[in-house]
């Protein structure tokens, strides 16, 4: 017998903060200022679905409607020092009986590509759901295609479970597998010190 998947209601999403970015809970507030920054094809490379041009509000309004379910937790990331919208990243999958969610859903403007938004994004998210939310297992999927994003993953020292053949169709019809990484509670610790020892590196890097 199927079980119905937990409610959620009490891992209530908040603004986390940064030293570059902070990541918003979405909002109907955010609409306009999010369009730009998704309108462009290149994000959407490795997707199932896109955001940009006539494909955004069918996006934005579905990331609000799974917000209020508590089915996906979208963050958008504001960058500090103007104030603009940079990209977005999701909480989904989450079943708290079993303490596990998905980290995913993540895309940034091609103009922040190879910066350290990035790194500090997944810093947030994974420090909120170990050590606030108190977690157990985080999972993280990516298409194999993404180098850059399997690379991160492989260096943090997330660990690869398997690979999911054929698993995804993107929204060009192309059919690709999935590569899952997953992070465990008592490794987050040995993880933290190595994302934020990266980060130090791209600070510096990129002169924030």
């Amino acid at each position: 017998m199927f079980k119905k998947k937990p409610e959620i209601s009490n891992l209530e999403p908040k603004v986390l903060q940064g030293k570059t970015i902070q990541l918003e809970p979405i909002t109907m507030n955010h609409y306009e200022f999010l369009r730009y920054p998704a309108n462009d094809v290149r994000i959407w490379t490795y997707m199932p679905c896109r955001a940009d041009k006539e494909f955004y509000d069918c996006w934005f309004q579905d990331c609000l409607h799974q917000q209020a379910s508590r089915t996906k937790l979208t963050y958008v990331i504001r960058r500090l020092k103007d104030n603009e919208l940079i990209g977005s990243r999701a909480y989904y999958e989450i079943e708290l009986q079993h303490k596990k969610l998905e980290v995913g859903y993540g895309w940034f403007t091609p103009s922040v590509w190879g910066m350290h938004y990035n790194h500090e994004s997944l810093l947030l998210l994974f420090k909120n759901a170990f050590e606030e939310w108190h977690i157990n297992r985080v999972q993280i999927a990516t298409d194999p295609c993404n180098i850059k994003n399997y690379n991160t993953l492989k260096k943090l020292g997330a660990k690869q479970e398997g690979i999911l053949r054929q698993h995804m169709i993107h929204h060009n019809g192309q059919i690709t597998d999935t590569v899952l990484f997953s992070i465990l509670a008592e490794e987050w610790p040995e993880i933290k010190t190595r994302l934020e020892a990266r980060l130090i590196q791209l600070y510096v890097n990129n002169r924030f």
